[in-house]
């Protein structure tokens, strides 16, 4: 790697020439000292110390260029070099909220989380907000801080952002990083997980006409299968053809939500749907994207959108419904069918018995109905009329 000493300057680091992509790395070193520098790649300038101290070598990158200036790299670095000298450095104390989760988090996420993408979708919002904050420095108080900056998002979605960052913290506290996890001893808000929003048998046949005609053959198809399955629309979409029977009588998941695997019994429509888009799926992926070669389709949102404005235009959509919402008709259609709520968690693959009770509910008629036969099975010669 090359070392040529120059000026930090802003129109002489502006000026520099980036490598092309697949080329080595540029490093330049400060005119004055040697031991601050910048390192030139075809996508990013990086700030680094690096510097030799009683026969071991040390080596720190503190920010990028232009987004931390030369000033604040200066004071940065020197304040390293004067911990490594007096002995107060730790390794890994001097890491940022952001070069943690690069270098440590990220590489644990893509290895263990059954959805990496959901967990860095989620860090963005929090590194805009205190990446750049050492890990040491991050206090009980900037943690409340950032979860009262989420008003603006339901109390569960805030649950998930401080679910995140205690993982994140107790990582940093698992690698010696720091001493406590500034996220402990926050209280969760209150979350309302009841959810009745389930489709009429009118607004599921409306529903499935829609799909069927939309532009995007392939969304509208994941979605129906979603309905008619009770799957989760990320499994769906991220199904292949190993996953599937010979036959195509089930569906095995590898990895759910819960952690385990599960196994999925097809219906004839959902038979039929699949064998008709497996004869043009043209790779290992039962919905191929036709965008990104060797993907799968992306969250089929712009599809249940398309559906739904036709069903508003139709008359037929009775309230606003999300993809979910299709796994929640499916689970209650299942209840109310069989009457058995066990039978519902085990189709849904919930690991709790609980959790299947906020998908899967008795519409009302039904209650009222059941209130009705359980009151004459306790009083079947009693004559209420008396009471009148």
């Amino acid at each position: 790697m090359s070392s040529t000493q120059i000026e930090m300057m802003q129109k002489v680091l502006n000026s520099l020439s980036r490598p092309d992509k697949g080329q080595q790395a540029a490093e330049y070193c400060w005119v004055k000292n040697h031991r601050l520098r910048i390192v030139v790649t075809k996508t990013s300038m990086r700030w680094v110390v690096r510097f030799s101290w009683k026969g071991q070598r040390y080596y720190q990158s503190l920010g990028t260029f232009p987004e931390m200036k030369f000033a604040e790299f200066n004071q940065l670095a020197y304040q390293f070099i004067a911990d490594v000298q007096s002995g107060a450095y730790r390794k890994g104390s001097r890491l940022t909220v952001h070069q943690f989760f690069d270098e440590i988090a990220v590489p644990y996420s893509r290895k263990h989380h059954r959805d990496h993408q959901t967990f860095l979708s989620r860090s963005k919002r929090v590194m805009k907000t205190m990446g750049n904050k050492r890990l040491a420095d991050v206090t009980r108080r900037d943690v409340e801080a950032f979860l009262n900056s989420c008003s603006d998002l339901a109390n569960a979605t805030v649950n998930r952002y401080q679910a995140f960052l205690s993982k994140l913290f107790s990582m940093a506290v698992e690698h010696e990083i720091i001493d406590k996890n500034p996220v402990k001893g926050i209280r969760k808000l209150i979350e309302n997980n009841a959810k009745d929003r389930i489709l009429s048998s009118k607004e599921v046949e409306s529903f499935c006409r829609y799909a069927c005609e939309d532009s995007n053959f392939l969304h509208a198809t994941a979605l129906m299968i979603s309905l008619l399955t009770g799957m989760r629309i990320g499994n769906v979409i991220t199904m292949t053809r190993t996953m599937l029977a010979d036959a195509l009588s089930s569906v095995l998941l590898p990895m759910t939500k819960s952690g385990k695997s599960q196994r999925i019994y097809l219906s004839s429509p959902a038979q039929s749907l699949l064998r008709k888009y497996l004869n043009i799926s043209f790779n290992d992926w039962v919905f191929p994207s036709l965008v990104n070669q060797g993907d799968h389709i992306a969250y089929p949102r712009a599809c249940i959108e398309r559906i739904q404005r036709a069903m508003k235009e139709e008359g037929t959509l009775e309230a606003p419904f999300t993809i979910h919402d299709l796994r929640r008709t499916y689970a209650t259609t299942m209840l109310i069918a069989t009457n058995d709520i066990r039978l519902a968690q085990q189709s849904l693959g919930h690991s709790n018995i609980s959790v299947t009770e906020r998908y899967a509910y008795y519409q009302n008629t039904h209650l009222a109905h059941a209130s009705q036969q359980t009151v004459d099975a306790m009083l079947p010669n009693f004559q209420f009329s008396q009471l009148d």
